[in-house]
């Protein structure tokens, strides 16, 4: 049997994603997450990168701001490299394969911003 490797986190992005795009025009952004966590010693948080490609990056960096409120589900990846000065480092991170906005004071005003464009249609016609 192989092995497993899904995360599923739910937390608020701690700044805008950033979008770039590879020298093959393929979509990626980068975010972090902030997770609050409860456990036997007090209350914590986790910061969990996070990296989405091609079209759901694109989505990813479109819709995603500071502060909202999200959940994500893909897999566990982790990189070995060396640095500058040659010092072992590792990269953990969390590919994105499914994301989901769970906090709805986004789309009111996205909603209510796009109503108010519909009527400016409109009024102009």
């Amino acid at each position: 049997m192989g092995g497993l490797n899904r995360s599923i986190l739910a937390g608020r992005l701690v700044a805008d994603p950033e979008l770039r795009m590879t020298k093959n025009e393929t979509a990626v952004t980068r975010f972090r997450l902030a997770i609050n966590c409860r456990g036997r010693f007090g209350k914590s948080t986790d910061f969990i990168n996070c990296v989405a490609w091609g079209p759901l990056a694109e989505i990813c960096a479109e819709y995603l701001k500071k502060g909202r409120l999200v959940a994500v589900e893909g897999r566990l990846s982790v990189q070995n490299y060396k640095d500058k000065k040659g010092a072992s480092k590792t990269s953990t991170e969390v590919v994105v394969e499914n994301m989901q906005m769970l906090d709805s004071k986004f789309f009111n005003a996205a909603s209510k911003a796009k109503q108010e464009e519909d009527t400016a249609d409109v009024i102009s016609l």
